[in-house]
């Protein structure tokens, strides 16, 4: 039997010899990681050459290479309509173009970092390749940053141009001379330049013909010439980040002024949507009744922006017809931008969309209780119950239509701390929204109020009273906050002052005339920042540039500690002294 085994294992062992083994091959681990780009090692042409008059380009690096999202990063200046066709072939990428180069012309192709190995995605930063038609080849350079110039943020992607011909309407009617796009960090190159001064123009270019014609493109200029002295060899050293031109890129406020939308959300209610807020007067008119335009027969109401208009129908007879017509004339844009005066008619239909359909049999016992109830208007206030207020906090109170009647005798403001009834402050009617009213009041630090509004205190334009109304709430106490002591200097304009909270919104705003303290109480703790308006117009807010009347978007700071950050970490019963001074 032993032998037998024997013999078998030596059979095996016989026939394994006559048959190939396979391996299983391994991948080795460890080992540094591959974290070099990719290196050009030839091209043809050559880099820089010149007297180039062939189609197609051809460079070989030394590894496989992959490109992303070359439509974006591939800059050719001076452009052409059409950018030109790339192709991975092995090691090379190949490059030809769909028109014909001009001749004794300087040529940049800008590829970003759109060119990395294929492996771990390496790309080469920076990357360009020039070369020249002519007998020589220009190699000055200028570089510069692009920022967007209300947050400061560097803008990515954003071309560059350079125009030999310094006219203002150059970058609206011809293509640039020269052309890049800003990196990450907003950085631009503007490469292989000949010797002389330049029209400099950024642009983020919706339709991609590298003209401005359309107002909705975000848009940088300077109306200084860049000097041919500023321009700089590629040999020299490198310009200091400090010392770089920037370029502060906004959008143009539209000056084409129309009506664009029409509705009537309520019954009372008529809404006009306008492209901007209306310059000169809008009026409207029902027709088929015995009304004139003035406002007898509504009430006018606006948002914020005022580009939005409400006019709230006071006359129920008029209220109750479920579809209107209307005249409204207003001041429009004509195709010169002059504006002219114009006059629509409007068809405005309400549909209640609360109204039940009917039901063909009884209705529910349910059903019938419900119609019973005398129905209540709802009002919305800003305090809820158990919030702590600010002292200077107002307390704002708000309806869903106007209010036909005030009844001030069924409203009370007590101190629950010390049961007192307090003196009720002024209502007051907001300026804008006929259905807010806000209430001021100083309230004091850990006492305890409550407001309280009787059933028929207000009634609206429907005659519908108010249920009653209650809110429980307490004045704060201020060791729960922290304090802001700013110092500012260099104030030669009126400054609007914002405290921004983490998502950038505006927890409060202070405007200087001249150097001071500023004092921001009452902070909840959290990171806020402190942005800075240089507001010329002494409007109180940010505005844009126009580029054809020369005007540059107003100056905006943030302040920055020694390390540059911008947060400012606000601790509960602390206080904070900061001194900034506008650059």
């Amino acid at each position: 039997m032993k032998r037998i085994v024997a013999l078998s294992f030596f059979f095996i062992f016989l026939v394994s010899l006559f048959f190939p083994r396979c391996a299983v091959i391994v991948a080795p681990t460890g080992g540094p990681k591959d974290t070099l780009a990719p290196v050009m090692l030839k091209s043809v042409p050559t880099l820089n050459a010149t007297g180039f008059k062939k189609d197609k380009i051809v460079l070989t690096f030394d590894e496989y290479v992959k490109l992303d999202k070359l439509s974006q990063k591939l800059v050719l200046s001076p452009p052409q309509e059409r950018l030109p066709e790339t192709r991975i072939k092995g090691k090379s990428l190949e490059i030809k173009f769909f028109e014909p180069l001009a001749d004794s012309t300087t040529y940049t192709l800008y590829f970003a970092d759109a060119i990395q190995d294929n492996n771990e995605g390496n790309p080469i930063d920076n990357f360009e390749f020039a070369f020249s038609t002519g007998p020589y080849i220009d190699s000055l350079r200028y570089t510069g940053r692009v920022i967007d110039a209300f947050t400061l943020e560097p803008q990515e992607g954003v071309f560059v141009m350079f125009y030999s011909e310094n006219i203002d309407s150059v970058p609206i009617i011809q293509r640039p001379r020269y052309i890049t796009k800003t990196n990450k960090s907003g950085v631009f190159y503007l490469s292989n330049l000949k010797l002389r001064d330049y029209k400099i123009f950024a642009l983020r270019d919706a339709n991609s013909n590298y003209l401005f014609d359309q107002v909705s493109e975000d848009i940088a200029f300077s109306k200084e010439v860049v000097e041919r002295g500023k321009l700089t060899n590629p040999a020299d050293r490198p310009v200091p980040a400090d010392s770089l031109q920037i370029l502060r890129l906004f959008k143009e406020k539209s000056k084409v002024q129309a009506l664009i939308d029409y509705s009537r959300p309520q019954r009372r209610r008529v809404k006009l949507g306008f492209t901007q807020k209306p310059i000169g007067k809008v009026d409207i008119k029902p027709i088929g009744y015995d009304v004139d335009s003035t406002e007898l027969w509504f009430l006018r109401g606006t948002n914020i922006i005022g580009d939005s208009l409400d006019f709230w129908i006071t006359q129920s007879n008029m209220s109750a017809n479920d579809s209107l017509l209307a005249e409204v004339t207003y001041l429009k844009t004509d195709s010169l931008l002059n504006l002219v005066q114009q006059t629509d008619t409007l068809r405005l239909f309400y549909t209640d969309v609360t109204k039940k359909p009917t039901e063909k049999r009884g209705k529910k016992d349910s059903d019938k209780e419900e119609m019973k109830k005398v129905p209540s208007q709802p009002v919305k206030t800003s305090f809820r119950a158990g919030d702590n207020v600010l002292p200077n906090q107002p307390l704002v109170l708000q309806f869903s239509m106007p209010q036909l009647s005030i009844d001030t005798s069924l409203i009370m403001l007590t101190n629950t701390t010390d049961s007192i009834t307090v003196p009720l402050p002024l209502l007051k009617k907001d300026s804008l929204d006929p259905r807010v009213y806000t209430l001021n009041y100083s309230w004091k630090n850990v006492v305890n109020y409550r407001f309280d509004a009787l059933p028929g205190a207000f009634i609206n334009l429907d005659s519908i009273a108010n249920d009653t109304l209650s809110v429980n709430f307490r004045g704060a106490n201020p060791e729960s906050f922290g304090i802001i002591n700013l110092n500012i200097g260099g104030v030669s304009h009126n400054v609007v002052i914002h405290l921004l909270d983490g998502k950038d919104n505006v927890i409060d705003k202070k405007v200087v005339e001249a150097d001071g303290k500023v004092i921001f109480d009452y902070i909840k703790p959290a990171t806020y920042k402190l942005r800075f308006i240089v507001d010329e117009n002494q409007n109180g807010e940010w505005d844009t540039g126009q580029y054809l009347e020369g005007k540059q978007p107003e100056r905006v700071y943030f302040y920055e500690d020694e390390l540059e950050k911008r947060e400012i970490q606000v601790r509960a019963n602390w206080e904070y002294d900061l001194i900034y001074k506008l650059k």
